[in-house]
């Protein structure tokens, strides 16, 4: 899931360099500097992240590259658990995909609706770093989502199904 995700989202440019800055200081105060830029990236948590940095979407033409990639390496020899099980069933995942692709404009930010808001600030390492909220997943949101599947024409099924694949319920 974490790799799908990583197909829908990619953080924020001018946020994530401000967190390295940060986390970069913070390391040097505590006697660890001179890391690579790669090394940094690696020791920030996922709180900070999530704190400080904004997530959008790649938009719809990268996400379908991205998540048809991963279908692709997930549906051969490395998508196999220990035992040598498929994780995908081939016939099914190819289906579904072909039948939700479509959907992928759906789920991206849609253009000019601030999705974050900024409640404060934090010093890390002597950086002042904005501490962020997110209205995605939030209650009214998902609300938003729950009202919007039941007005779409289709079966409730069928929509209910492609809003879950696509993660949005």
């Amino acid at each position: 899931m974490s790799r799908m995700s990583s197909c829908i989202f990619k953080w924020d440019s001018d946020d994530l360099k401000a967190l390295c800055s940060a986390k970069s200081a913070e390391l040097a105060l505590l006697g660890v500097a001179g890391l690579a830029d790669a090394e940094i990236l690696r020791r920030l948590t996922k709180k900070e992240l999530a704190l400080h940095c904004r997530r959008v979407t790649r938009g719809a033409d990268e996400t379908t590259q991205l998540i048809d990639s991963l279908i692709t390496s997930l549906d051969c020899d490395s998508g196999k658990d220990t035992m040598g099980v498929s994780l995908l069933d081939h016939d099914r995942i190819q289906q579904m995909w072909k039948q939700q692709r479509k959907h992928i404009a759906c789920i991206q930010d849609p253009p000019g609706i601030q999705l974050y808001t900024q409640t404060g600030t934090l010093r890390k390492g002597g950086v002042q770093l904005p501490v962020y909220w997110c209205a995605r997943g939030s209650t009214s949101l998902e609300s938003f989502h729950y009202h919007l599947a039941r007005f779409i024409p289709g079966s409730a099924l069928s929509v209910k199904q492609s809003m879950s694949v696509v993660g949005l319920l």
